[in-house]
């Protein structure tokens, strides 16, 4: 994903919209609908085109997601929903390097079926910042 597309959703996070606090999670997000994207035609085409399970799908919602010291999410599939496909970026690391662990692997960006396991280890030290899609039958 292009630095300047990271940066932007970086600056236009605040302010925050919702805080997780459940038994499997912690995290804080802001969602931003496709119109308040400036560059969302050329994301979603570079998104789409990484990998072919997006074929027939579309999605017109950004999840910026951000991880404080403490914050995580347990193992799970993001299989709910009518899902098809999850697109995940680390748009800013935490201090500690905690990163998504997609199937036990270490994962910065990545697009993965609805069934992949994933998780967020918790977050031990600084602010973790990352980009969630899911893709939806088109």
């Amino acid at each position: 994903m292009q630095h300047l597309w990271k940066n932007w959703f970086i600056d236009n996070f605040y302010p925050l919209t919702d805080v997780v606090e459940k038994s499997d999670r912690k995290y804080t997000f802001k969602n931003f609908y496709y119109t308040e994207v400036p560059f969302h035609n050329e994301l979603k085409s570079y998104i789409l085109s990484l990998n072919t399970i997006t074929v027939g799908t579309s999605y017109e919602v950004y999840h910026v997601h951000r991880w404080e010291q403490g914050s995580f999410f347990n193992e799970h599939v993001d299989s709910n929903k009518n899902r098809r496909w999850a697109y995940v970026c680390e748009l800013k690391s935490s201090e500690c390097g905690t990163s998504l662990l997609v199937e036990g692997i270490k994962t910065k960006e990545g697009l993965f079926d609805c069934t992949t396991l994933h998780e967020v280890p918790t977050i031990k030290e600084g602010v973790r910042i990352s980009l969630t899609v899911f893709g939806l039958p088109a």
